[in-house]
């Protein structure tokens, strides 16, 4: 008797990793990843003020055919999103596969200090969150000659 194939469409991916980064380094020759910045707290010195541009890295697994993820970056205790970025899995992707995107993040206005959690999610299901720190800090102080 022939086994009946299951729709996986509707699974959602699994997150291995959800990191925002100051950059990223592919290298040409073994194709690894260098993380530069691996950001957890953002130190500003006045509100509002632009921030970035960053690079999130991301690894998934579980991905199916055309399937699509969004990265998010908000203030943890809710409202507006600052940033929304949707990105696209290859049509021919394989479910036992691992795919790492890196995507560039441009940089964007934060108008106030606090938690924010940076969220992947599929289909309006989060799968992975980071959360950042942004901080107001004082500005160095110059010495007077």
């Amino acid at each position: 008797m022939a086994k009946r194939r299951r729709k996986l469409r509707g699974v959602a991916p699994t997150v291995n990793c959800l990191l925002l980064c100051d950059d990223v380094l592919i290298s040409q020759g073994k194709g690894k990843h260098f993380l530069q910045g691996i950001i957890g707290a953002i130190g500003v010195v006045a509100l509002p003020t632009m921030i970035g541009g960053y690079v999130a890295y991301v690894r998934f697994s579980n991905v199916h055919r055309d399937q699509k993820v969004k990265l998010t970056f908000e203030h943890a205790a809710g409202g507006d999103p600052v940033f929304e970025i949707e990105a696209n899995f290859p049509s021919q992707s394989d479910p036992l596969g691992v795919y790492t995107l890196v995507i560039p993040v441009p940089p964007f206005l934060v108008s106030e200090a606090g938690r924010f959690i940076f969220i992947a999610s599929h289909g309006g299901v989060p799968l992975a969150q980071s959360p950042i720190e942004i901080k107001l800090v004082q500005p160095p102080q110059q010495e007077m000659q």
